[in-house]
């Protein structure tokens, strides 16, 4: 070990020497906490001491020789410096005082100080004799009775005595350190730890003056400039082949262990204490915890500060805390943490404190328990700590009766489904399996619903509505799946009440569930008024994402799609898809990544749904989306379809999916998808089969909304390709009087199929209204393609200029959506100039007063994209992003992103 350090004390003791050297006796008591260099200071004053021809006597006391009498002085007097006739004389006098102490102690004890001083006096007239004890705090009192002896008669000899003390208020003994007072010749040195600059100067000593400047500020954090553990430190550095930061290791562990051990056996007990208790743990817990007195369990913890091994209470590390608990048999590390869990809750400490130390100590039989568990579970839920919430819950599952496992089981899944459903539904299993069937709750029931095979469950809980009553929550669930699992809704009793007259507690969580479902149900009949969005969009504002939550959000947004608004839908769906990745819910973020796709499907914007669709089908494996996984693959089918991609969609196709999907509400838009790939591809009876599996689930579960699923539209378009006209209009005719006038949407795109079932002349009023209705509802897929066939009519009506004007607008906004399956059956119609793009950068138009930031904005305005996803597509801030958009509009004498012009292309890569 390199001499950096005490330099100022070295000095003092090099004096001392040199005033012994000319006949003045000195006395150095040299005090401070455990590795704090008390034994590198006493062997550097030796060393010094026998270069210049001194004789050195040196000791180290030891804890486990502490009863041995004069232990320490015959290993003072026994040293091998000293002169061989002294040496003879020194072993007669202990051989004759331990004779002696058998039968008078007192007088042994003042027999051999006499004779010990006079002999170290005598020689100390033919050399400088320095005495050096280190420990001095573990020296028997026989010893320490002679030094005391020897030390008042040295003042005019050339004596040094230098002794090594661990700092305690009481250390070696009230009564030595009194009379150690009153020897003016005796003075005292206190150490402390290296200072940040010390540990600067070894770490530059070791590692380099570069690596100092980076790495010195880690090492003294991390030791309190203890010297012990700067040097572990080094060993570590080295093992690990320099790593960029210090990181404490097997030696570190060893050299903690090693200062707690040579602080005494109170002090590796109070630093169990700490690192059981952590951040909780006080003097008096600490205290508490060991079984010690409060002032000693000060003492030694100030110790502990001091020597760097602690601070503010903790270990500087979690290596120094772990290395403690390891060190300590398995058994009682456990009752320490079952101890101190007690402890902290009956002090009021805060839930998860307590909760660590329980699941540490794996001992949960106690009552009070479960309760801190939950707690803990709850907070840690509430800052989106999944991890945490089932280390505090998973022990308690395997507790309790069967009604409390379940409830537990349940909190759970519901956790764990946020990362991976496939993990909550494998628990609920586990948990039947285990007790012979789950109770037919509606928590457990919802895990099983989203994997489709819940039929027994179903059961079950209809027998028990049966046995108890309709509750709210088993309303709400009754109401959840009839929008869901609609086959197995029958199986169900039906809520007696009206919705009106139920009392309903607002705010809570099953009324979210209760008031969602039961929207989105009346939605889905078709029996819903105008103040449908209003009702929906209080849900809305007033619920908060949470496990709980996320389906009735869900039946929200779905409500607002089916009845028209998906425009509203949008920005509501926006927030809780960037709130869900906000809090590291990936099936959360998979789920409204789906309806996004979906959204974008409604409103045209192709790429944005192939993107979203994406985007959920990765987030979590097609395992986790169970019977859900037809949402985002009937929006992939359908922008693959309309942008032509046939083979993609037809690889989509080819995904399998659980046969139970095909029992709910996901199977609708997924047939309807397969059955628009079959149409464009010219597999027309392949279509009509698949529009008519969606129709006839649809209509046997009373679901028949073509807002869902335009599944007689698409029939009708089916049995005109094969000249069935007239059943083709009676489909589309019966879809008419079912849509509601308030979705344009939906009734645009059914006046489209409508037109084209009439006769050539009578279609361009219907498809001129269809145009208004869709332009209205916001679908500029559907726009583009009743333009296409408004064009075409008017083309075979021999109206040219009409023709090309409106096939021109159609063959503009399908690009705008890239669906390039119209923009190929329309370019038959078109000139060459008609097709040349409406403008690109750098063309003498409108378009070229665009910067190139403004056109890239503007652009993916234009294709769909939302502010936020413009901004993080672009790399620039939301408020950029309006300002391109409202400089744009200026410059275009636009009044919005609906009017941009349709040959805006995306430059962006990934915008496809």
């Amino acid at each position: 070990m390199k001499y950096v350090h005490h330099r100022a004390e070295m000095s003092i003791l090099g004096e001392m020497y040199e005033g012994v050297r000319q006949g003045r006796g000195r006395v150095a008591l040299i005090g401070g906490p455990v590795a704090s260099g008390k034994t590198s200071l006493l062997g550097r004053l030796a060393d010094t001491a026998l270069e210049s021809g001194a004789v050195v006597l040196q000791a180290i006391a030891s804890d486990s020789e502490r009863d041995l009498p004069f232990g320490v002085l015959g290993q003072l007097v026994q040293s091998p410096a000293v002169p061989a006739g002294a040496a003879d004389e020194f072993a007669a006098l202990l051989e004759a005082g331990a004779t002696t102490l058998a039968g008078d102690p007192g007088a042994a004890r003042q027999h051999i100080s006499r004779a010990v001083a006079a002999a170290l006096l005598k020689l100390s007239r033919t050399a400088p004799v320095v005495l050096v004890v280190d420990d001095l705090h573990h020296a028997d009192e026989d010893s320490l009775h002679c030094l005391l002896f020897l030390m008042v008669r040295i003042r005019s000899a050339r004596i040094l005595v230098a002794l090594g003390e661990r700092t305690s208020d009481r250390s070696v003994g009230p009564a030595f350190d009194a009379e150690l007072v009153r020897l003016p010749h005796c003075r005292r040195i206190r150490l402390t730890t290296l200072p940040a600059d010390g540990v600067v100067e070894l770490v530059t000593g070791e590692l380099g003056a570069d690596a100092a400047r980076l790495l010195a500020p880690a090492y003294h954090e991390l030791t309190g400039g203890n010297l012990l553990l700067v040097h572990a430190l080094f060993e570590d550095h080295r093992t690990a082949g320099g790593p960029a930061e210090p990181s404490p290791g097997f030696a570190f562990r060893n050299a903690v262990l090693s200062c707690l051990r040579s602080s005494g056996p109170l002090a590796l007990d109070l630093a169990a204490a700490v690192a059981v208790l952590a951040g909780a743990a006080d003097a008096d817990r600490a205290a508490d915890l060991a079984g010690a007195g409060a002032d000693e369990a000060v003492r030694v913890l100030g110790d502990l500060e001091a020597a760097g091994i602690l601070a503010g209470g903790r270990f500087r590390h979690p290596a120094g805390a772990a290395a403690v608990l390891e060190a300590i048999e398995p058994g009682r590390r456990a009752r320490l943490r079952r101890r101190a869990a007690r402890l902290l809750y009956e002090a009021g400490a805060e839930s998860r404190s307590v909760a660590e130390m329980l699941v540490a100590s794996e001992d949960l039989d106690e009552p009070w328990v479960a309760t801190v568990l939950r707690s803990a579970a709850e907070l840690a839920l509430a800052e989106d700590d999944v991890e945490k919430v089932v280390r505090y819950l998973e022990p308690m599952s395997r507790l309790g009766d069967d009604a409390q496992r379940v409830a537990v089981t349940t909190l759970l899944a519901d956790a764990e489904w946020r990362v991976s459903p496939v993990a909550a539904e494998r628990r609920i299993r586990a948990l039947a399996a285990d007790i012979g069937g789950v109770a037919n709750g509606p928590g457990p029931l919802r895990h099983l619903l989203w994997h489709g095979e819940a039929e027994e469950a179903v059961e079950g809980f209809g027998k028990q509505i049966e046995n108890t009553g309709m509750s709210l929550d088993a309303e709400a669930l009754c109401l959840a799946v009839a929008c869901t699992h609609p086959a197995l809704a029958a199986r169900l009793p039906v809520p007696a009440r009206a919705a009106g007259t139920r009392p309903v507690p607002s705010g809570t969580v099953v009324d979210t569930q209760w008031r969602a479902a039961r929207i989105l149900k009346a939605v889905l009949r078709g029996r819903y008024g105008d103040n449908v969005v209003v009702a929906v969009e209080q849900i809305l504002q007033s619920t908060r994402l949470a496990d709980a939550t996320v389906q009735p959000l869900t039946f929200a947004l779905r409500a607002l799609m089916y009845a028209g608004s998906t425009d509203r839908a949008l920005p509501w769906c926006e927030r809780l898809l960037e709130e869900s990745a906000k809090r590291r819910a990936p099936a959360w973020q998979a789920v409204f990544s789906a309806l996004r796709a979906e959204i974008a499907v409604r409103q045209g914007g192709l790429p944005a749904a192939l993107e979203h669709g994406a985007k959920a089908l990765a987030l979590i494996s097609a395992s986790s989306w169970g019977v859900a996984i037809g949402s985002p693959l009937a929006s992939m089918i359908r922008a693959r379809t309309e942008m032509g991609a046939h083979e993609e969609a037809e690889a989509l196709i080819a995904q399998p999916v659980p046969a139970a999907m095909m029992r709910t509400v996901h199977a609708l838009p997924y047939l309807y998808a397969r059955g628009r790939h079959h149409l464009a591809t010219d597999q027309v009876y392949a279509a009509l089969r698949d529009f008519m599996a969606a129709g006839e689930l649809m209509t046997a579960w009373g679901i028949d909304l073509p807002a869902l699923v335009p599944w007689r539209a698409g029939c009708a378009e089916a049995y005109q390709r094969i000249g069935d006209r007239a059943k083709a209009a009676e489909l589309v005719d019966a879809q008419l009087n079912l849509v509601s006038e308030s979705n344009s949407a939906a009734l645009g795109a059914t006046l489209r199929v409508l037109a084209n079932t009439h006769e050539l002349a009578d279609r361009p009023p219907m498809l001129k209204k269809a145009v208004d209705e869709i332009q209205a509802g916001g679908d500029r897929l559907e726009l583009a393609k009743v333009l296409a066939d408004l064009g075409r009519t008017h083309h075979e009506l021999n109206e040219t200029s009409r023709a090309r004007m409106v096939v021109r607008r159609a063959w503009h906004v399908a690009q705008d959506c890239r669906a390039d399956a119209v923009c190929r059956e329309l370019q038959p119609h078109m000139s060459a100039e008609d097709l040349k793009p409406a403008g690109v950068p750098g063309e003498t138009d409108r378009l070229a007063l665009l910067t190139s930031a403004e056109y890239r904005t503007a652009a993916l305005a234009r294709h769909g994209y939302t502010n936020r996803e413009i901004a993080r597509k672009l790399f620039i801030t939301v408020s950029t992003v309006e300002q391109h958009l409202t400089r744009t509009y200026r410059k275009l004498k636009v009044g919005n992103r609906a009017d941009l012009p349709a040959g805006l292309e995306p430059t962006v890569a990934g915008t496809a």
